[in-house]
């Protein structure tokens, strides 16, 4: 990443704009120069022409009716400029600032240089002023004096300006350091010395429950969307206010003002830009939370599902942000008198479009569209999301042409992006094409053995599976699933899964009929080098069909297949030092939990699937025929809370939990684990492996 970022930083040297506004920026310095210019630029010279519109609240100074070239020739205008910067400004102005500001801005442009240098034209002027430009004079003929009042409402005016713009860089920075460091922060804590007691209290009423009764993994009625946990929820309403707190506060006004007419137009003109460029700083923290490389995922205990919440609850306040600054423009453009010519332009038809778009992808990205086609909504996503910056680019650039580092904000954007990306296509070329046998194992579960592939065994894993074979017209399309060893899954000995062959602490007086047939049978052996690769080295997926893409996935020998990873999804640290490791899965939830048992010396495993899915135990008996303790039910469902009962019960000091499975079994446990985590002497640690979209 620092490569990338270093590479922009470089290719961004050569434009105009080096950093923000008060950090590596400075607009009017000194700003008694732009007083004594803005008093007089106003003035009629012999060359300057009346076709010209009015000037808006972002134009800081510039437009008029004499151009860069009539001041630069006309030996008045230079003179009068002259004498009021050497009246005006004290003492404790540099000579050569002076000097800078009339090489750069005696014009009105920096490309345009005046025939004078600043004391060329001071050399000029034989004696003083005595008198100003009066309302009988057509035009500027001889050297005057400038009202001291219309000098110093000038001077203030960009002062106050300049402070309210250094003011939005600050807050910017805020919202982004805040939104990108409180992860690292609060996982820090969880790590400091004599920690580990205070963070075992905290997690059953922070970390682990839901805001929103036991609705998590599960959509909220009416596919609202899905409850955050309530930690979760506090980051969110923190940085919500936050945000709030950022965009009403730091305010100075200064009147009478040479470009807001009263306070109430030069406050909402502060305002609407405060809260574009907060929308800017939180661009950059909008992608990085949906990225797959997110540094915070390999810098923090925090896990994936839980940065997707926070990237759809920071994209709703970046919205939101985007809405307010658009009302507040409208508002006081019209306010004004100004809205007419504004409409016209190009920075205020591309503001329309980023604004536009930013809407459509709120609403769209709404859990019913995403539940209705998600690769639909993906693709329409990101195209969205690119007429947003480039909206947001052209917005900027026709305004202000990066003189003053907004756009910044948007390399960062694109610099997060970008790597994202980068890494990915690195990903998989190191993963290199890989040719996977894919076998059905049941009705709608097939089992893909991918050889050749050494990663780690660690649990809490999971890759992106590219299959371009299968359509190739998307061939972009790819899907995320849990990372099982193939090692782990070869045995060459049969084993039965009855509870009494295999040492299940199943109840004896449980109801035969609750808990479901018991299978016994053999996986049949696979012929590793057929798959590709030395023996035991590889990966395999399980799969379920669904209605995209993986509803095409059938037997086959020689499946093209890309890979996309190995990507954190779930801290394991926790459950894995815990005294007793149960785990809980429903379905093809299996492979998310399976890992563990290589990892833990004391592991139960409990797992409920369906009878149409009953291949899929025959096709990992090897696996867990090595668990000594283990609950299988097949046609029936797992009794939560039964479970925990007893594990309880046992009296172990620390209990891991890890469930993986239907949005049901998911909440259920979560609310159960909470529950008991809050009352009794044993302490529960709960990784819920659900991945989030």
């Amino acid at each position: 990443m620092r490569g990338l970022l270093t590479a922009v930083g470089l290719a961004a040297l050569a434009l105009p704009a080096q950093a923000l506004i008060g950090y590596g920026i400075t607009m009017y310095d000194p700003s008694c120069g732009f007083g004594c210019y803005d008093a007089v630029s106003g003035y009629m010279l012999e060359c300057s022409v009346m076709d010209h519109g009015p000037v808006g609240a972002h134009s800081h100074g510039a437009g008029g009716p004499t151009s860069p070239e009539c001041r630069a020739g006309d030996d008045y205008f230079l003179t009068t400029l002259a004498y009021c910067m050497n009246t005006t400004c004290d003492a404790s102005t540099p000579r050569w600032k002076l000097e800078k500001f009339w090489s750069e801005q005696a014009t009105g442009s920096k490309t345009v240089a005046a025939k004078w240098s600043y004391a060329e034209a001071l050399a000029q002027i034989k004696e003083p002023p005595t008198d100003e430009y009066g309302e009988d004079d057509h035009h500027l003929t001889r050297t005057v004096l400038l009202d001291p009042e219309t000098v110093k409402a000038n001077t203030l005016t960009r002062e106050y300006f300049e402070y309210a713009e250094m003011i939005h860089s600050r807050y910017g920075l805020i919202l982004l350091i805040v939104g990108f460091g409180t992860p690292i922060v609060i996982s820090m804590f969880t790590r400091l010395p004599y920690m580990s007691t205070l963070s075992d209290k905290l997690k059953p009423y922070l970390v682990y429950p839901s805001i929103i009764g036991t609705y998590h993994v599960r959509p909220l009625p009416f596919l609202l969307g899905n409850a955050a946990t309530v930690g979760q929820s506090l980051y969110v309403i923190m940085f919500a206010a936050l945000n709030i707190a950022m965009a009403a506060a730091g305010y100075k006004s200064v009147q009478p003002n040479a470009w807001f007419g009263n306070q109430w137009q030069e406050v909402m003109g502060y305002f609407s830009a405060r809260t574009g460029v907060l929308a800017f700083a939180l661009t950059p923290l909008v992608i990085l939370l949906s990225g797959r490389n997110n540094i915070l995922l390999w810098a923090t205990n925090w896990s994936h599902s839980t940065f997707m919440v926070l990237h759809r609850w920071v994209a709703r306040i970046y919205a939101a942000q985007v809405i307010v600054h658009s009302i507040a423009e409208l508002v006081l453009y019209i306010d004004m008198g100004s809205y007419e010519a504004e409409f016209k332009t190009e920075y205020w038809a591309w503001g329309i479009v980023a604004t536009v778009f930013a809407c459509a992808m709120l609403v769209f990205s709404s859990l019913f569209f995403r539940r209705w086609s998600y690769e639909l909504f993906l693709i329409g996503h990101i195209i969205m999301a690119v007429f947003v910056i480039v909206g947001s680019w052209y917005h900027v650039e026709f305004l202000f042409s990066r003189k003053w580092g907004y756009e910044f904000w948007l390399y960062a954007a694109c610099a997060v992006w970008f790597f994202d990306r980068v890494i990915r296509v690195f990903r998989v070329l190191k993963n290199g094409p890989r040719r996977a046998v894919v076998t059905e194992v049941a009705d709608n579960i097939v089992r893909v053995d991918v050889k050749g592939i050494r990663w780690t065994a660690a649990p809490g894993l999971h890759t992106y599976a590219y299959f371009p074979a299968l359509s190739p017209w998307r061939p972009w399309e790819n899907h995320p699933f849990s990372i099982l060893p193939t090692a782990l899954l070869q045995s060459k000995r049969d084993a039965s899964l009855s509870g009494a062959a295999s040492g299940s602490d199943t109840p004896s007086h449980a109801d035969v009929e609750k808990s479901g047939g018991v299978t016994s049978t053999s996986r049949p052996e696979r012929d590793d080098q057929a798959l590709g690769g030395a023996p035991g080295t590889g990966i395999t997926l399980y799969v379920r069909k669904s209605k995209g893409l993986t509803k095409l996935l059938a037997n086959h020998n020689s499946l093209l297949t890309l890979l996309d990873g190995p990507y954190p999804d779930n801290p394991t640290d926790g459950v894995l030092k815990s005294d007793r490791l149960l785990l809980i899965a429903g379905g093809v939830g299996i492979t998310g939990v399976l890992p563990y048992i290589a990892r833990h010396t004391n592991v139960k495993v409990c797992w409920s699937v369906k009878a149409a899915s009953e291949g899929l135990v025959r096709d990992l008996e090897g696996p867990l025929s090595r668990v000594a303790e283990k609950d299988i039910r097949v046609g029936s469902r797992l009794d939560v809370a039964a479970l925990l009962a007893e594990e309880e019960r046992t009296g172990w000091s620390r209990v891991g939990v890890v469930v993986c499975g239907p949005g049901g079994l998911c909440d259920d446990t979560r609310a159960l684990v909470t529950a008991k985590a809050r009352t009794g002497p044993t302490v529960w640690e709960l990784e819920v492996d659900a991945f989030s979209w």
